[in-house]
């Protein structure tokens, strides 16, 4: 006669659970500690192991959760009276043995001060994980702008010499992208089309230049970036103009409709694609 089966174990359940979680939330801590920034990962290009890097954070943050989770159902629910004998136990332990618990007290508040103050060993080690994480560059492309993969189409329009946003919006159609509306930041575009934000972005740069291409030399009579007014950002961004207006003066910065980008940009001491991230960003 062949023997019963035995019920489901929590107890290792419960330590198989903490094993498996254990291992999964080192190994995505280590990849994000060598992952790109964010201007690289999010633009679509960068993976690892088959996982982008907001895949491996959101890993590492619900195998995070998951670990402690089953560690105080470990603790307080399957082992609380092992748990309670052994604390007690050692706890009379540790105060007969006084210099091995002010030692672990030492320890640690030393790793913690150390960290935050970037001492040697801790400093190094991060400094070390900064490195890795720009040698990325080098391998992967990277946006032409900070964060562009929140860029809508509204924004765009003007990176591309002011083209207007329907032609952006026909463009992308035609090439089989399904648009929600023009306040659809290429990384929305992108995920409802299951594909990259550098993806909808060569798209258009195929058949759009940047604004910044159509500087020309002397006399100013460029078409770039650095013309486009104070007026048609706040029209592209569907913003009262008084608002871009009333900040720049806050900042001692006088400027009225006809403003450009490149006089903001001269008086900031930036460029003005970065004056253009400031002013889009109020």
């Amino acid at each position: 006669m062949s023997k019963l089966k035995k019920g489901f174990n929590l107890r290792s359940f419960t330590s198989f659970s903490l094993a498996v979680s254990t291992v999964i939330m080192a190994w995505s801590g280590f990849i994000l500690y060598i992952a790109p920034p964010g201007r690289i990962a999010n633009w679509g290009t960068w993976k690892l192991m088959l996982f982008t890097k907001s895949e491996w954070q959101a890993l590492h943050t619900i195998f995070s959760y998951l670990f402690f989770i089953f560690f105080i159902v470990h603790l307080f629910f399957v082992n609380w009276k092992t748990f309670l004998a052994y604390f007690k136990s050692k706890i009379k332990a540790g105060l007969n043995k006084k210099w091995e618990l002010a030692a672990a007290m030492l320890l640690s508040v030393v790793v913690f001060i150390g960290t935050l103050y970037s001492w040697t060993p801790f400093g190094p080690v991060m400094s070390f994980g900064e490195k890795m994480k720009e040698s990325w560059s080098n391998k992967f492309e990277t946006p032409p702008a900070l964060h562009m993969e929140d860029y809508t189409l509204n924004q765009l329009s003007v990176m591309f010499d002011s083209t207007a946003v329907h032609e952006i919006q026909k463009t992308l159609i035609d090439s089989g992208i399904k648009i929600r509306d023009n306040d659809s930041t290429l990384k929305q575009i992108a995920d409802g089309n299951k594909t990259k934000p550098v993806s909808i972005y060569n798209v258009l740069a195929s058949k759009y230049k940047k604004a910044e291409d159509h500087v020309q030399g002397g006399g100013g009579q460029g078409q770039g970036l650095g013309r486009t007014t104070v007026e048609s950002i706040a029209r592209n961004k569907g913003t009262d103009m008084k608002v871009i207006i009333g900040r720049l003066k806050e900042m001692g910065i006088e400027a009225d409709r006809q403003t450009t980008l490149r006089s903001i940009a001269e008086k900031m001491g930036i460029t003005p694609g970065e004056a253009y991230e400031i002013l889009n960003s109020w």
